[in-house]
Order: structure tokens, then C-alpha cells, then sequence
């Protein structure tokens, strides 16, 4: 993939060979109280925990080779419960019976389990001529997901995997029991099981132009779907059929439709309910895509559940990086699909804190980008406009934070602020178009921000003209707020019944009941947007070089304390959607830079931040150890609060696992890590706490 060697990347955070070693999960692991931070930074030991046997960071082993050692596969083989005797099974099959584990008998188009069952029935497409492109991709599609470790196994692993699967007890037709629902909340009774084959629930051959019964936007990406004007998305949405994969993958995926919005992924709005539909509708099509949203919903299972272990999701994880490692082996064209499971990486190494990671993902999505679309041609499908705004949020916050050029042009910016803005005057009923155009803008502005920031680090620009520019920005982004369509901030969504809610702390430092901080679906996008123009605002005036002093250091507290009513209200109020505040955590990182230095307040903040972390978003070792240094309190770089309070043995699991990538990472990719060191260190703590302190 270019200069940009991502295979290595991808290898440094894969197994080879062999499943996790899971018997850490089962107890809190030894932390020491510095994170692993400031072993990357030379300032202390590394830091042990129990993750060092899991076997996902191995360095850089030669490219993309997977070879398991021979005693290892021999280990597997031996293992109690399997027989070797060589088994082969029909694969033409329809998909539904060959996941149910029961024999078809391959009338088409319907067989006759399917009809009596009143399933859908899908049969796999004609298999290629021997020698065409297609062989590659049929080899992958019949090796199970454990085994993936090694693609070039012989035809007898493959045997195997068949004859694991095929001591699986079928799943019975007319009389059996319905999947455990994908709605509770209790832990799944079966085994994960890791030798389900690729083939076995027919991912990557359903034929391209084939579309679901459930379909409602396009799962190929390629066609564009109206958002809706009546207030709600799900109004519209249809659940994809999954029914044909194993109950596990089945499981977690009815959780993560259930459960896991936009708003998880920091986004502000979703008009064609993408993350539901079409993201998960692609991934019933491409493995590496299916087993990273899998993970990012086993992770979120695990937090919510009493007795959760985070297990699976590794597990998931790690099949996800290697089926994504054995695209980029095949050098197959590139694909949205691959484009979507790099992004899921993504957000996942932001749940876990590990911005350097992160960045490694950040680099091979912009090839790929760029290389897939241009900016016109990017806007042209719901699939496309998503991508892009998720890749933005990436690239507009490493870019501003750490006065970094955007990797992405203006152009690619500007073309979304100018397509949205069409559609919101096209249709203007739609209150969806109305906040895609807004937060467009925002992206646009931001971006414009971020290259103002990195010039003035380069010295390309002098101070009179960065002074100048400054002020211009500023006049935008207060345009930008006071030009709001008066249907986003309709005064009769606004919350004024917080009954139900918490009662009133009296430790609290602002009143999170008063009337105006927060709208109702659907206008709750517009409190993000609010939460983001006063992050944005505190972040640019920051920037200004100007000492505040009287009304503009008022103006600047201002903002702060409107994050904290925001993020409290949210908080408090009982219907607030699934991931409201992990939406607001970004603003009220920046809001914190500017808290009043005593205990109350100080306090306040911290246990904000526990609670951002007890829902799985992990704040990075390194931003951690600047908070401590504003916070005045070293032991904040092991947990938030005094005698590890809130800080369950699953959390301290995830912490320590974090932490060890983190310092992986610093040995090697050196490079990234002091890219990311530079964005942290740009907050600027103490003469943030200075300003603070100052009443």
C-alpha cells in the first residue's frame, strides 16, 4: 500500500498463530500507578500487566506471513475432542442450511428447508474457472477465520475445519428455538466458536447486485437514499437479514443495531441511518468488516454486562485485522468495504486511547481514499458522504490539536459543505439535510482552522496576516452559529421536564435543569453542535497568542461552563440517546483545560471523566499525564479517583491492555508516536490552568 508499509503495520497487530491466552481476563491485572506513557517517553520502566502472553503485538514479522510454528498447528490438532478423519462436505449448498448445519437438498431458487422455514434462501455464486482471478478469493472464502493466520495452508487444514464445524449440533428446522434476542443484555450461553468457516455463512459471495429483502438504503454503496423530513430515521429503517451467520455473530450484531449509534462513533448526525443498515449491510458481504463491527459491539456488551470480559472482543478484533491482512496479501482492488474496515479499526483504537494506532489507520484510509474517489465523486453516494465524515472527524482533530495540516485537501471539504447545502435547500423540510449542511460547515471551518495553526508552526506566515486570519475564522464560526436554520433550534424541542432524572448534587457546579441546553430528538443533533461551537471557540481563542483578560476571559469561561451544562443534561435526562455523550467527550476535553483549580470542581471534571471511560472510551496515558499536571495530582495517571473508586476489575483490564499497545506501538512506530506526543503537548495545560486559577 504505497510508501506507507500498512501490511507491517497490520502484522505488528495481529496474533500469529494460535488463539489468546485468556486466562489474564479472568481477574483485575497488577497495574503500577504511572501509565505506560512515560516508559515511551524514557521517564520510567514499562509497566507490567498480564497481556503480554495474548500474542496480538509481535513487532514486525516478515510481510503478511502468517505461518503458524508446526507445534503450534500440531498443538491444535491434538487437542481433545477432534477427530481427524477426513471429512468433505458438499459447498453447493444454499448459504442459510450450510450456516444451520443441516443438509440442503439444492432446489432452486428455493430449497425446500428455506420455503418450509420461510427463510432466505441465497446459493453461493458459479465457482471460477480454474486458474481465473477468482481462485485467490474462493481459497480465502473456504478457510475458517482461525485458520487464517496462515494462507497458505494446505487442503488438509481445510479438512479440518470442515470436520470441527461439522461436529457442531445442526440447528433443528420447524421446531427449534428462536437465537437468544440480540436486544437483552445478559452474556450470550453459547461458546465462541473459531473454526467457523468463511463458507459456512457465505460472506463475500452473495452476488453483487443482489439486494436484501430488509434493504432500505443501498448496501452497494453506489446509490444514494433520501434522508427523512418526519424526525426520525428508524422510521424508515429496516433491520438486514443476518439470520444466515452463527448465532454468535448473530448476537452482536442484533446488539450492535440496537444499541450502537452515530453518536458512538462521535458523529453528529446520521440521515440515512448508515451505521445500521448500510455499514452492517456491507458487512454481511466482507469478513474483515463483519468481525471489526462485531468487536467494537462485543466491546460494548462487556462494559454493560456485570460479569463482562473482553475475550471475545479480542478475539473478534484479531480475525478482523487478519482477514483485512489477507485482502492487502491478495492485492485485491481496493473496495469501500476495506475503506469502512479500516475506519472501524479506527474508531476502535480511539475507544482504547491509542491515538498511535489510530494514526497508522489514518494514513492507509487516505489511500485509499484517494485512490477511490475524488471530491465530487465521493458525494455521489450515502456510503461515500459517510466514509468522509467519518474520516474527517479523524483528521480534523489530529490536524487542530496538534497544529498538523489536514491530510485531506480543502477541496474535499468544501465539496460536502457545497453538496449538503444544495440538498438542505432542496428539500427544505428535511431537518436531516438541514444538520449534514451544518455540520459540513463546521468540518469546513475546522479544516480551515487547522491549516491556519500549522502555518504559523512553520513560520509561512507572518503575524500581522496570522492576526488577520484569526479574526476572520472567528467571524465564521460565530456566522456559523447565528446562521442556524431556525428549525434546528426550535424553541418547543427544547428539554423542560427533567423528571425521572437524578436529583440535584449539591457538589455540582453548574445546574444541568436549566431550560436551553438541551433539545429533543429530533433536534438532539443541535446540542452537539452547540457543545461544539463553544469547544471550537475555546480552542481558537486559545489560539489568538492574546493574554484574555476582563470580558474575554469571561467570554472564554463562558464557553467552558456551557460544555459542562450540556454534557450534565445529557447525563441527567432519562431519554438521551445510546452514546449522547461519548458524542460530547471531545468538548469536554477542551472545557477541562479550563476548570477552576479547586477540589469542588476539579472533582467534578474527574468524575466526568470516569464516566466517559466506564462507557469504554479510554483517554489516552498521554493526555492523561497532562490532565495531571493541571489537576495538580500525579495519581490521576493510574485512574481519575482516590483509592481506584469506580474503577471495576474489567475497566483496570481494558486500562492495562491499552496501555500495552501504547507502549508497543513506541518501539515500533516511532515516528507516529512522535506525532502524537506532539498533539497532546499542545494543550497548553499550564497556561490553561494559569488562566483558570485566575478569578
Amino acid at each position: 500500500m504505497g510508501d506507507y508499509h500498512y501490511h507491517h503495520f497490520l502484522s505488528s497487530m495481529a496474533g500469529v498463530g494460535g488463539q489468546p491466552n485468556q486466562s489474564p481476563l479472568e481477574g483485575p491485572p497488577q497495574m503500577s500507578h504511572q501509565p505506560q506513557v512515560l516508559a515511551m517517553g524514557g521517564h520510567g520502566p514499562p509497566m507490567p500487566n498480564p497481556y503480554q502472553s495474548l500474542g496480538y503485538f509481535t513487532g514486525f514479522p516478515e510481510p503478511i506471513m502468517f505461518n503458524a510454528p508446526k507445534s503450534q498447528r500440531s498443538r491444535r490438532k491434538s487437542a481433545p475432542g477432534l477427530d481427524h478423519i477426513k471429512h468433505r462436505r458438499t459447498r453447493s449448498g444454499c448459504f442459510t442450511c450450510r450456516s444451520r448445519r443441516v443438509k440442503c437438498d439444492e432446489t432452486h431458487p428455493i430449497c425446500e428447508r428455506c420455503r418450509k422455514g420461510k427463510r432466505e434462501c441465497l446459493y453461493p455464486e458459479p465457482a471460477p474457472p480454474k486458474g481465473s482471478g477468482g481462485s485467490s478469493s474462493k481459497e480465502s472464502s473456504s478457510t475458517a477465520p482461525s485458520q487464517q493466520a496462515s494462507p497458505t495452508s494446505s487442503r488438509g487444514d481445510d479438512d479440518d475445519d470442515d470436520d470441527r464445524d461439522s461436529k457442531l449440533e445442526p440447528i433443528m428446522d420447524e421446531d427449534e428455538e428462536e437465537p437468544q434476542s440480540a436486544t437483552s443484555t445478559t452474556a450470550p450461553m453459547f461458546p465462541l466458536r473459531r473454526s467457523s468457516t468463511t463458507s459456512s455463512f457465505g460472506l463475500q459471495r452473495v452476488p453483487t447486485g443482489y439486494r436484501y429483502d430488509s434493504e432500505t438504503p443501498s448496501f452497494d454503496g453506489n446509490k444514494s437514499s433520501s434522508p427523512l423530513s418526519t424526525g426520525t430515521t428508524t422510521a424508515q429503517s429496516h433491520r438486514p437479514d443476518w439470520t444466515f451467520l452463527p448465532h454468535e455473530l448473530q448476537f452482536y450484531l442484533g446488539y450492535f443495531y440496537d444499541n450502537i449509534t452515530h453518536y458512538h462513533y462521535g458523529l453528529i448526525s446520521d440521515a440515512g441511518d448508515f451505521f445500521r443498515t448500510t455499514l452492517v449491510g456491507l458487512a454481511l458481504r466482507n469478513e474483515a468488516l463483519l468481525y471489526a463491527i462485531v468487536a467494537f459491539s462485543a466491546y460494548h456488551h462487556a462494559l454493560h454486562n456485570p460479569h463482562g470480559r473482553i475475550n471475545e472482543f479480542l478475539q473478534y478484533y484479531n480475525h478482523s485485522v487478519k482477514n483485512l491482512l489477507e485482502c492487502l496479501k491478495r492485492k485485491e482492488k481496493y473496495s469501500i468495504a476495506t475503506l469502512l474496515t479500516i475506519l472501524q479499526l479506527a474508531t476502535i483504537e480511539e475507544y482504547l486511547g491509542d491515538w498511535v494506532n489510530l494514526m497508522g489507520h489514518q494514513k492507509a484510509a487516505l489511500e485509499i481514499f484517494t485512490q477511490l474517489f475524488t471530491p465530487q465523486t465521493i458525494m455521489q453516494s450515502q456510503t461515500g458522504r459517510a466514509a468522509l465524515t467519518w474520516y474527517g472527524r479523524f483528521d480534523l482533530f489530529v490536524a487542530i490539536m496538534g497544529s498538523f495540516e489536514t491530510t485531506l485537501p480543502r477541496e474535499w471539504y468544501l465539496e460536502a459543505a457545497t453538496y449538503h447545502d444544495s440538498c438542505a435547500a432542496a428539500e427544505p423540510d428535511s431537518v436531516f439535510w438541514k444538520f449534514e449542511a451544518c455540520s459540513a460547515k463546521m468540518q469546513l471551518i475546522s479544516m480551515e482552522m487547522a491549516m491556519l495553526y500549522a502555518r504559523r508552526v512553520k513560520e509561512e506566515v507572518t503575524a500581522e496576516d496570522f492576526a488577520a486570519e484569526h479574526q476572520r475564522l472567528s467571524r465564521c464560526l460565530n456566522d456559523w452559529k447565528n446562521g442556524w436554520d431556525p428549525a434546528l433550534v426550535d424553541p418547543s424541542h427544547l428539554v423542560t421536564d427533567f423528571s425521572g432524572s437524578h436529583a440535584p448534587d449539591p457538589n455540582d457546579i453548574i445546574n444541568p435543569f436549566t431550560s436551553g441546553a438541551l433539545f429533543q430528538p429530533p433536534l438532539f443533533p443541535s446540542t452537539v453542535l452547540t457543545a461544539s461551537y463553544h469547544s471550537m471557540s475555546l480552542l481558537h481563542d486559545s489560539q489568538s497568542g492574546i493574554r484574555p483578560i476582563g470580558e474575554a476571559k469571561d467570554k472564554l469561561r463562558e464557553h467552558a461552563y456551557k460544555i459542562y451544562q450540556i454534557f450534565e443534561a445529557v447525563e441527567f435526562w432519562s431519554h438521551s440517546p445510546p452514546g449522547g455523550l461519548i458524542a460530547l467527550q471531545s468538548a469536554l476535553a477542551v472545557a477541562a483545560l479550563y476548570v477552576q483549580r479547586d477540589p469542588r470542581h476539579q472533582m467534578w471534571i474527574r468524575r466526568k471523566f470516569v464516566l466517559l471511560e466506564a462507557m469504554g472510551y479510554i483517554f489516552p496515558a498521554t493526555m492523561r499525564v497532562r490532565l495531571a499536571e493541571l489537576f495538580a495530582d500525579d495519581t490521576c495517571t493510574r485512574w481519575w479517583l482516590p483509592n481506584d473508586e469506580g474503577f471495576p476489575p474489567l475497566l483496570q483490564n481494558i486500562r492495562a491492555y491499552a496501555d500495552e499497545r501504547n507502549a508497543m506501538a513506541a518501539t515500533t512506530q516511532r515516528d507516529t508516536v512522535q506525532q502524537i506526543r506532539h498533539v497532546f503537548s499542545r494543550m497548553n495545560i499550564r497556561e490553561a490552568a494559569r488562566k483558570a486559577a485566575e478569578n
